[in-house]
């Protein structure tokens, strides 16, 4: 979003306000403290969503961008977490199919190490508040140095983890019916959309990268950092769904 000359930058007054930079986490906030509120912004569900039947939780560098264009067209969606819907309309969660796609979490590291080196792409450009904080990042120890020193609210939503958007924060368990994996589950994923009406997806929002190399420093440091999606990405792949579904009831 532009913002005017002489006016405050709204991700500021955000921050000043309600302690956090994005108005999706501000938003998230109030689902865990005030959940009956919430109801009251049902609305603020988008009319495509409903029309499509069918919850989309847009992980950012998880192919996502062409996900959402390929479901819900122009509108889009923005990055609200599970929680976040099922909060404002309990009864369209239970009774709408919701779907997330993951990422091998040291693949995804390096994808968004590149993104935010680049200061975003041409469809999707990083917040100028992050592009200040992290004009310093010049090398991986800098960007982990970066991510070690802060909350999960302090940070971009590409730098977070992404069991904090299909998650339960307090038990891990998933609050999606479907997770796909990026690069493994394709043919599972197209003949799931296509049951939801999308033949192809458009290629959207893909950042130039080269290949990284980590040490092993590195590498620990970032199965640290992303422990939460190693272990949910794991379970994926072993099919371990129905303990996690009862405990999320």
């Amino acid at each position: 979003m532009a913002i005017c000359p002489g006016l405050p930058d709204p991700k500021r007054v955000n921050r000043a306000l309600f302690g956090a930079w994005y108005e999706e986490d501000i938003y998230d906030r109030f689902c865990t403290g005030l959940p009956r509120v919430m109801r009251a912004f049902r609305r603020r569900i988008p009319r495509v969503m409903r029309e499509r039947g069918v919850i989309f939780i847009h992980v950012p560098r998880v192919a996502g961008t062409s996900i959402c264009r390929a479901l819900y067209g122009e509108a889009g969606t923005r990055h609200h977490s599970m929680r976040y819907y099922r909060a404002l309309d309990p009864a369209f969660c239970a009774a709408t199919p919701s779907f997330a796609l993951l990422r091998d979490p040291v693949d995804r590291f390096a994808s968004a190490f590149f993104f935010i080196r680049a200061g975003g792409t041409p469809v999707c450009r990083l917040s100028q508040v992050f592009v200040k904080q992290t004009a310093h990042i010049e090398t991986v120890d800098d960007y982990l140095d970066f991510l070690e020193s802060r909350s999960d609210l302090d940070l971009d939503f590409t730098m977070r983890p992404q069991s904090w958007f299909v998650c339960d924060l307090a038990t891990g368990a998933p609050l999606v019916d479907e997770l796909f994996l990026y690069g493994e589950d394709d043919a599972r994923l197209a003949a799931w959309l296509a049951r939801h009406g999308v033949e192809e997806l458009p290629w959207l929002n893909r950042a130039k990268r080269s290949a990284l190399w980590l040490t092993p420093r590195q590498r620990r440091r970032i199965e640290r950092l992303y422990a939460g999606d190693f272990a949910l990405i794991e379970s994926v792949r072993a099919g371990v769904r129905s303990a996690w579904s009862v405990a999320a009831e």
